[in-house]
């Protein structure tokens, strides 16, 4: 592992660098391993869990919804935030540093080495069949994962290989070259037969080894175009904007092409909406030049139904003399639909250094020469939380404050291997740990002495650090001058008649010819001071290394942040917080020692952008503020499940899994610190068969795997009594949904079985549409009696729609039709339906088909679809003018009354798309009406006379 260390650290200080320099010159993000800004940030969430393991809080907020014609299928707009993603190395996305707005889908791209596809033009000299590198890290409605392209060089084919603990088919369409694979688009389809089409893609240019004049351009992430449920029904589409950006001076080499949502339109349902802002002036910064300004969502008519504003700010993070800094989000405003702002959420960030490591003397760096002030914030934990999230201003007043502090990992500090140096001064080994203090200060005139005895004390024969501060402020004009005799004043030191040798100047923006710092290896014993040069006046301060009181802890700070504590307070000028939650990550029973161990993503080893991530195997939360207790947490990381040596090579079991920290017991305590509950979980975890090898680091391989058994057993103590239950899910190798659910409490077992379609039987049609995650057939059972059985049967090949639900009857196990499903409209909605008694029920669909307006029971849809024309109609007519709602009633009643449907029981609805149900008039027709204010939340209910039913009010504060 150490040359993978090594080659880390390598590119950390080669893109600390490469930032530095670019800040001020020109930025290519196609140069960069995760070449798209706006997506880059996702893989994160891939990466490394949000949870208590991680010491990652979740931080997110639901915006906009919107429904579709398939209850799999939500397409939502949700706001989130990972401190993971603030970085100097990590350029600010379109909704600003450290945030991701999760909608639609993308498939976006991590560039290990060179692109893959490179070597593209086989008459070239330097052409080759290069192994493929890339991660591709797709993130979905309800999924995420990513995969990687494998090549066999032999026989120059192509495979997709599957990185995640999922069976979803992936599949790729390609460019006609034979040389090597160019990607066009992705399908990706899951296990309950839902296609994702990914169609459109943004194009970024490499310049790094191009040898090509204008650089590489490369598809850099592709775009979620089209959404198919398991018949080919469109579920949703999304369109982009796509700019062409070209290199400075030119109008032929492209620098980039965009490819930024602009709607996602849930067929006859609705649509969001997306504003951009595109600012020139932030090309070649560590910014994406598109800012989102406005999320809307509008229904089928266009009219708008909820929408977000979005403000930033611009901040200097990091050492980043000139440009505008990076984007930061700092107000979330909810517009309504009458355009306007009813709620305001705020964000601020941390600006200030982390105090605790401030020693007596300026805190070093953490590279390179660690007593020099040097402002490094890309390494030093002192900068670890500038620019992270510190709080969230709600739209009450209310304050959320997140304290984040550096991550740290366990680290024996015990050894005397470790602690003679530190102890004796001899060296330098953890600024966290050590500090200089002076032990000699004093002025010089050289007029009244050239020399100055000092003394270093210390072990006999053991050699220390000494640092000397050197301070020159006036000189003295030579007595022979000359214009080859310079003015300065400088100084050796000697011991006896040997000159010692300094180690060198600290390099530092402070050294100058008349302030230096120069560090000495000394024994302890007397030295002189001896001026140099024409003379002059200054000061001396000398300097060695203390450390920290004994012992020390076994710990070491890391990359990146946790949450140290979340403090509510009731408005943001109170100083004492209504409720703190703290968060402690040391070892229960030693709390001396960290249990936090870092790890690396799969195939991701060396990646400057995705470094490791910590996991803790003990979590402490407390409430610290009400007495209410607190609860201790205990995870699993790959630590547990060591890896095996095969030849060279080892080979870590069940990493994927065991990276997210497996929660393995949790015990909830109270004040007086009696535990109440106790839970614990245990795992079988098997590897997925055929799957891809994955590289974790040096000889380090993985494979996915899946649970095959989880089993979790809760106790509660309460009144001297102890309560168990044990709850057992074993997951089928197949397609690793739950195969059976056991539930043990009070002596009762109770048994739950569930079968998916397969290869083979009636249920093949379903598995060849990659519908494996639906369950057919439930049947529970306790104390081994069957207690219900269901199997749902899909009797047309052709559609993935069911037919009927087939019941057991418990008492002579004979099957009965439980219902049967006659007929589908053509967006797939039930319209009629026959129970095990055989009466028929309609279900009429109105507003484009998105709503059922009405329900008739004992009638067949042929008998009621003569006379349904005229409410679908008004109810369209609605939709599309709410005005309309009355004229639509009159049509409901109208339709109840028909003589024709006096035999029948008929209940009608109506609704404000996207908002709510607007009237229900049951069989009885006593109709209820529901009323919303403009910010789309239920005002009151009343009757059809008026008469308030129920009222609710909302407070709003901006």
């Amino acid at each position: 592992m150490m040359n993978i260390k090594l080659k880390r650290l390598a590119l950390i200080l080669f893109f600390s660098a490469y930032t530095y320099l670019n800040a001020q010159q020109e930025i290519n993000f196609g140069d960069f391993s995760r070449p798209v800004p706006s997506v880059s940030s996702l893989a994160a969430y891939s990466n490394a869990p949000v949870s208590y393991a991680s010491g990652i809080p979740d931080i997110s907020f639901p915006l906009l919804s919107l429904p579709s014609n398939n209850k799999n299928i939500a397409l939502n707009l949700n706001l989130s935030y990972n401190p993971l993603n603030v970085s100097p190395l990590e350029a600010a996305s379109d909704i600003g540093t450290g945030w991701s707005l999760f909608m639609g889908g993308v498939i976006s791209r991590k560039i290990v080495g060179e692109l893959d596809e490179k070597f593209d033009d086989s008459s070239v000299h330097y052409y080759k069949k290069n192994d493929f590198d890339d991660i591709y890290y797709y993130n979905l409605p309800g999924l995420s994962g990513k995969f990687k392209i494998v090549r066999n060089i032999t026989a120059n084919t192509f495979s997709v290989a599957n990185m995640s603990s999922n069976l979803v088919k992936i599949e790729y369409t390609r460019e006609s070259n034979n040389a090597t694979l160019i990607l066009n688009s992705f399908t990706i389809t899951d296990t309950k037969g839902i296609k994702y089409i990914f169609n459109d893609y943004s194009r970024s240019n490499s310049e790094l080894n191009a040898h090509l004049l204008g650089g590489r351009v490369y598809k850099s992430a592709f775009f979620l175009s089209q959404i198919k449920d398991a018949n080919d029904l469109e579920i949703a589409n999304f369109t982009y904007q796509k700019d062409i950006k070209y290199k400075y001076g030119s109008t032929s080499f492209i620098n980039y092409q965009t490819c930024k949502l602009k709607t996602i339109t849930s067929p006859f349902y609705g649509k969001i909406e997306l504003d951009y802002l595109y600012e020139g002036s932030l090309e070649n910064t560590m910014n994406d030049p598109y800012t989102i300004t406005k999320a809307v969502l509008k229904d089928h008519y266009n009219h708008i139904i909820s929408q977000y504003g979005f403000e930033y700010s611009y901040s200097i993070y990091g050492p980043q003399p000139t440009g505008p800094g990076k984007r930061v989000l700092t107000k979330l405003k909810k517009i309504n639909r009458n355009n306007i702002v009813s709620e305001n959420t705020e964000f601020q960030y941390n600006t200030n250094e982390y105090d605790q490591f401030v020693t007596d003397f300026n805190f070093p760096g953490y590279n390179l020469s660690y007593f020099c002030p040097v402002n490094d914030h890309t390494t030093n934990p002192r900068y670890a939380g500038i620019g992270v999230l510190k709080r969230v201003v709600s739209p009450t007043g209310g304050v959320t404050e997140y304290n984040f502090e550096p991550q740290e990992i366990y680290m024996d500090k015990t050894t005397p291997e470790y602690l003679n140096p530190i102890i004796n001064g001899s060296s330098f080994v953890n600024p966290q740990l050590q500090y200089l203090k002076d032990f000699s200060q004093f002025s010089f005139d050289t007029n009244h002495g050239t020399t100055r005895l000092f003394n270093v004390t210390g072990t006999p024969n053991v050699l220390k650090k000494v640092y000397i501060v050197f301070n020159v402020t006036s000189t003295y004009t030579p007595i022979f001058w000359d214009e080859n005799t310079p003015t300065y004043v400088d100084f050796s030191i000697k011991q006896g008649n040997n000159t010692i040798v300094t180690n060198g100047i600290c390099a530092n923006p402070g050294n100058s010819s008349t302030y230096k710092m120069e560090e000495y290896t000394l024994y302890p014993g007397s030295y002189e001071m001896k001026f140099l040069g024409s003379g002059g006046t200054g000061n001396v301060m000398m300097l060695d290394l203390g450390h920290q009181p004994l012992p020390f802890k076994n710990s070491e700070i890391t990359t990146g942040v946790r949450i140290a504590n979340i403090k509510h307070y009731n408005n943001q000028t109170d100083l004492n917080p209504l409720t703190i939650t703290k968060f402690s990550y040391d070892n229960f029973t030693d709390s001396n020692n960290s249990t936090g161990y870092n790890f690396d993503p799969e195939d991701d080893f060396g990646d400057v952008n995705v470094s490791q991530f910590t996991l803790y195997k003990n979590v402490k939360v407390t409430n610290a503020d009400d007495n209410a207790g607190f609860t201790k947490y205990y995870y699993k990381t790959p630590n547990d499940y060591p890896a095996t040596q095969t030849g060279s090579n080892s080979f870590w079991s069940y990493y994927n899994l065991t990276k997210t920290g497996l929660e393995e017991k949790k015990e909830v305590y109270n004040a007086q610190n009696q535990l109440l509950i106790s839970e614990n979980t245990d795992y079988i975890m098997e590897s997925i068969p055929g799957s891809y090898f994955l590289m974790i680091g040096d000889h380090m391989y993985s494979s996915s795997a899946y649970f095959k058994k989880i089993t979790a057993s809760t106790k509660s103590y309460f009144d001297g009594q102890t309560v168990e239950e044990i709850n057992e899910t074993h997951f089928d190798e197949s397609n690793l949904e739950a195969s059976l659910v056991k539930k043990i409490y009070d002596d009762v077992t109770t048994e739950t079985t569930l079968t998916y379609p397969n290869s083979s039987g009636s249920y093949s049609s379903l598995f060849s549409k990659n519908i494996k995650g639906i369950p057919v057939i439930q049947e529970t059972i306790e104390d081994g009696k069957t207690l219900s059985k269901s199997i749902t049967k899909f009797d047309n090949p052709s559609s993935a729609l069911p037919t009927s639900v087939m019941t057991t009857n418990i008492s002579d196990g004979t099957t009965k039709t439980a219902m049967t499903f006659d007929l589908y409209d053509d967006k797939g909605n039930v319209v009629q339906m026959t129970s095990a008694t055989g009466v028929p029920t309609t279900i009429v669909y109105g507003y484009d088909k998105t709503q059922p307006i009405a329900k008739i029971q004992g009638a067949t849809y042929a008998q009621v679809s003569p006379y349904i024309q005229n409410i679908i109609d008004a109810s369209n007519a609605d939709a599309a003018n709410p005005a309309n709602e009355q004229a639509l009633l009159t049509a409901l009643d109208n339709f109840r009354k028909n003589m024709i449907f006096k035999d029948f029981v008929i209940s009608t609805n109506t609704y404000d798309p996207l908002i709510g149900m607007t009237t229900n008039t049951p069989p009885n027709g006593i109709r209820e009406i529901y009323i919303y204010n403009f910010d789309n939340k239920l005002e009151k209910v009343v009757d059809m006379n008026g008469k308030l039913l129920t009222e609710h009010k909302y407070n709003y504060k901006n």
